[in-house]
């Protein structure tokens, strides 16, 4: 059953993560739908890896989105992180920045093996212009083995 649960763990949630997400449609916006992000990263725990990677979001609202991750660590052969995962962005008042909160799950991939974790932070997106985003990011992943920290910084493009 554990070895099932792993294989299928990341599709499962992400089907269980859309069918809340479109259960919470509901607002409208002549925003654009689909973003996608090229983020740089370093672990704040964990020996401090730096990683690269790109996310790709769909907003089902202007405040409710589903994003998918997918990251590596050059400097660590052969590991990736996968993660999916929806945010909350929060109506301020202002559109000079954005914060948003997310909560989801993630797997590290290691040469084969594949351990699992809940991840939850926050974040705050700057835009540009009507279709770029500075987005700045911190979250924590609960692993089995503890809590890791990970900071990042994007360029995100709305289309």
């Amino acid at each position: 059953m554990g070895r099932r649960m792993k294989r299928y763990g990341l599709p499962i949630t992400f089907l269980f993560l859309l069918l809340v997400a479109t259960g919470l449609y509901g607002e409208s916006d002549d925003q654009p739908k689909w973003n996608t992000t090229a983020i740089g990263s370093i672990f704040l725990s964990g020996g401090g890896a730096f990683g690269i990677g790109g996310a790709v979001g769909y907003s089902f609202t202007p405040r409710l989105e589903l994003e998918g991750e997918i990251g590596t660590f050059p400097g660590v052969g052969g590991v990736y992180i996968v993660s999916e995962g929806v945010l909350y962005n929060f109506d301020n008042g202002t559109k000079n920045a954005i914060h948003y909160v997310l909560g989801g799950f993630c797997q590290l991939i290691s040469l084969g093996d594949i351990t699992n974790a809940l991840m939850f932070g926050g974040g705050l997106k700057m835009p540009l212009t009507r279709s770029f985003k500075i987005r700045l990011d911190l979250r924590l992943y609960l692993f089995d083995e503890g809590m890791f920290a990970r900071l990042s910084t994007g360029l995100m493009w709305s289309f």
